[in-house]
Parts: C-alpha cells; sequence; structure tokens
C-alpha cells in the first residue's frame, strides 16, 4: 500500500500547499526562460522541497509543457515520477557525501542529455558533504553547461559553505501555515473515506509542526489504529499525548500547591506510557496559550523550570524521579518567591503608614499655628498674591513674636525653604504693605536629617549605611 504522502504528492505547481513566493518564482522563471544553473532550497522538512525540485524538473523536460506546468502525460514527466528519467539525478547526500561522489557528477555533467532537454541533479540533505566533497563541487557550480541545473536541499543551510552559497541562488521555504495543513487533511480524509472531526485534524496539524509531509504520516498512523473514524481523542492516543484535562488539573494544582496531587499526575502519566517530554512540551504550550490567547501570565514563571526539566531529562534513563524533583523544586521555588513577596508587599505596607503618620503630623502642625496676623496673611497670599508663596509657607511651622516672625521648616521640605528664603523681603515688604506690620523674618531650616528617604534607607538598611558627599 502506497503511503499517503507519496500517493498525494503534489505533482504540478498550482497542487503545491503553501510556498505561494517559491511557486511564483519558478512560474515566471520558466516562462521567461530564465531559470539559474544552481539553487539551494532551504526549510523545515516536510515543507515541498525536494517536490518541487521534481516538479522543476518535470517542466525543464516535458514534451507537452502548457505555460510553466508539467503535462503528467508524457514519456519524461512519467520517467520522472517514478525515478528512473536518466537526466534527473536524485543523490541523498546523507549517505552519499564523499568527493568520490561529487567526482562522478563532475565526470558526467558535460555529457549530452541522454532523454530530455536538461540534466537536473538534486542533492537531498545537501549540508552532510564533506568539506573536500564541496570543494570538488566548486568549479562545477561555478560554470556548469547551459543545459545543467544543480539543486541543494536542505534543513540546515548554515552548515553549507559560504563558497558554495555564493554561486546558488538561495530560496528560504517557511513553514506551512496551520489552516493550509488542515484543508490540505480534509482533502485527504475525504478522498480516502476518513471520517474524521475538525477537532482531531487541527491537532494533527499542530503536531506536524508545519510540514505537511509530518501531517500526512501521522493521519494515515491514526487512521489505522483507529479503523478511518478519527477523533481527537485517538490522536492523542496515537500520539501519546495527555488530555487536556490532566494538563489543566496539573496547573490547577501547582498553584495551589499541593505536591501530593501533582505526584500523583506524574505517576499517571508515567504509569499510563506517556512520553514525559512530550507531556512537558504539552504544559509549557497550554501556559503559551494562556498567554496569547487569555492574557493569562498567572503561569508564565513556570515556563523557564519546565523548560529545565525538559534539558534534565533529554539524556536520562530516570526520567519519572528527575521529573519528581523538578516539579518539587518549581513548587519550592514558587511558594519562597510568594513568601518573599509578601514580605516585601507587608514592608512596603509599614513603610507607607509611617509616611503617612509624618505628613499627617506635619499637617497638624501647621494647623496649630495659633497667629492671628499671619493667618490674615497666609489667606491674602490665596486668594490675590502668590499662589506658590503660600504653598511654600503652609509648610512652614510660624512663631510669631512682637518683632520677629520665624519660619521654620522641616528638613523634607528643603525645597520650600528656599523658595521662602529667596522671596523673604518680598515677604516683608508684602505684610508691611497690606497689614501696616514692620515685622523681621527668619527663614529656618531644622537641623533633623530624618527626612523620609534617610528613614527609608534606616528601615531597609538599618544604621549600616554611608551617605557620601558631592
Amino acid at each position: 500500500m502506497e503511503t499517503l504522502y507519496r500517493k498525494y504528492r503534489p505533482k504540478r505547481f498550482s497542487e503545491i500547499v503553501g510556498q505561494k513566493h517559491v511557486k511564483t518564482l519558478f512560474i515566471n522563471s520558466i516562462k521567461n526562460n530564465n531559470v539559474s544553473h544552481a539553487y539551494i532550497f532551504a526549510g523545515p522538512r516536510g515543507t515541498g522541497k525536494t517536490t518541487i525540485a521534481r516538479i522543476l524538473s518535470k517542466s525543464l523536460n516535458c514534451e507537452n509543457r502548457k505555460d510553466a506546468e508539467p503535462c503528467n502525460v508524457c514519456n519524461s514527466c512519467i520517467s520522472i515520477d517514478k525515478g528512473n528519467f536518466m537526466d534527473v539525478l536524485e543523490i541523498d547526500a546523507a549517505s552519499n557525501r564523499g568527493i568520490d561522489e561529487i567526482r562522478k557528477i563532475r565526470e558526467t555533467v558535460g555529457y549530452h542529455t541522454a532523454q530530455g532537454k536538461y540534466k537536473v541533479y538534486i542533492i537531498d540533505e545537501a549540508h552532510m558533504l564533506t568539506r573536500e566533497a564541496f570543494n570538488a563541487l566548486l568549479k562545477t557550480l561555478e560554470e556548469p553547461p547551459s543545459n545543467v541545473v544543480f539543486i541543494l536541499a536542505t534543513t540546515n543551510p548554515e552548515k553549507i559553505p559560504q563558497t558554495i552559497i555564493s554561486r546558488c541562488q538561495v530560496i528560504d521555504f517557511k513553514n506551512i501555515p496551520l489552516k493550509d495543513i488542515v484543508d490540505r487533511l480534509e482533502f485527504v480524509c475525504q478522498k480516502e473515506k476518513f471520517n474524521a472531526t475538525k477537532d482531531a485534524l487541527i491537532e494533527i496539524a499542530k503536531r506536524a509542526n508545519g510540514g505537511l509531509r509530518d501531517a500526512l504520516t501521522i493521519l494515515e498512523q491514526v487512521a489505522k489504529s483507529s479503523k478511518n473514524n478519527i477523533d481527537i481523542n485517538d490522536v492523542r492516543n496515537t500520539l501519546g499525548l495527555v488530555s487536556e484535562e490532566l494538563i489543566d488539573n496539573l496547573l490547577k494544582n501547582i498553584k495551589e500547591g499541593n505536591i501530593i496531587n501533582i505526584l500523583k499526575i506524574i505517576d499517571e502519566v508515567y504509569y499510563s506510557g506517556r512520553d514525559f517530554e512530550t507531556f512537558l512540551f504539552q504544559t509549557i504550550e497550554k501556559i503559551l496559550l494562556l498567554i496569547e490567547e487569555n492574557n493569562n501570565t498567572e503561569f508564565i514563571n513556570l515556563l523557564k523550570p519546565l523548560s529545565d526539566i525538559l534539558k534534565d531529562i533529554k539524556y536520562s534513563e530516570e526520567k519519572i524521579i528527575l521529573v519528581k524533583l523538578g516539579f518539587l523544586n518549581l513548587i519550592n521555588f514558587k511558594e519562597n518567591n510568594n513568601k518573599t513577596t509578601n514580605k516585601v508587599l507587608e514592608n512596603i505596607k509599614k513603610e507607607s503608614e509611617k509616611i503617612e503618620e509624618n505628613i499627617e503630623s506635619e499637617k497638624t502642625e501647621v494647623m496649630e499655628k495659633d497667629i492671628p496676623k499671619f493667618d490674615e496673611v497666609l489667606e491674602d497670599l490665596k486668594i490675590n498674591g502668590d499662589l506658590s508663596l503660600y504653598i511654600g509657607l503652609s509648610f512652614a511651622k510660624i512663631q510669631e513674636g512682637s518683632d520677629k516672625i520665624k519660619l521654620i521648616f522641616p528638613y523634607s521640605k528643603k525645597l520650600h525653604f528656599e523658595l521662602i528664603k529667596d522671596k523673604k523681603s518680598f515677604l516683608e515688604q508684602y505684610i508691611k504693605r497690606k497689614f501696616g506690620i514692620t515685622k523681621e523674618i527668619e527663614v529656618i531650616l531644622s537641623n533633623s536629617t530624618e527626612d523620609e528617604t534617610l528613614k527609608k534607607l534606616s528601615f531597609l538598611f538599618g544604621k549600616n549605611y554611608k551617605i557620601e558627599g558631592d
């Protein structure tokens, strides 16, 4: 039985799912007879790199090509689809990565075509070639015969030498959008008479990570195990995924700090034969989903610890022990973090209360002034005079004698002290002009340095701090 991804492999550019930019580029290049001599197809697995390479090979050699699309019925198209066309050579660089294979290409590249118009060399997993093989390929890539096209397909373009990249046109393949994968799966299900729910196909598309080939492989696997009636539970059971309810229950118990229940959930996952890495990935995905869709950042601090657990268990045989230790550390960290936060909030609250008491005390001092004449001065300033002067004076403790008025400012109101000090002469003249009283005004800054900032420092560090001078 032919596998689904081979059975439904596209045979024309128009059948390619996604990669619109790639299809447009090659359709225009073929129409204008402007195909380059060498390409690098770079992108994730299962996104159509080899498929498009074969379609391009067919278009270049098709006997009845219409515009840019191959006819798929001529001898050349049929032979290329079957893999026995002599002028299209596919090389798997993962198993043929040495210099000898590249030398064979160099020896044959100059020969005339045997069956078609173009020779096409498709080197899959090209990044696996050795350095010597790449060096042997350099000259051929730079100046191939006019009827030769090289296509280097790779999932790791960063491993290809810059000397090779500079001689090729690099085509970037993207992950296929989720909706496009789901639409294709629905099409295949209709053809194969699979009865699949929408939720199941979305779950399959998510697990394919942007690759259509993986999606079709998963669909085929699930269909075989569920007898062609596919729902989301069938997908999760086949792929070893845990239920959404279990993930929600885990997060609920983490929030509540219920260690016993968390350990029970870990045992349930382990003894049901589920994969711990998949389980942790699902938990991370759920937290990210809560953030993206609901702006719920309640569990955002769990992301880093969970990723650390994933790293710890990757190459370990005792996964269940490490997972339990990881979750116990996570709960311990969360509790300590909450205690620290609560303590800080409590300290802030106490400090705020002290500051409020000081403010009320200062207000009381100002209100306790019993100098009738100066009250009239303040009222007149408020209504008819300098408002900034009025505000500054409202923070002073006023002592009025027979020939002198003392304005005493606490150290925390140094700014207001400076303001009134600069306007002392104006204030004396103002009182004389308005009320006919001649009195000297003395502006005093209290010697106390226990202002609010110093109180905060004292609260945080005790007496063990030192203030350096300017």
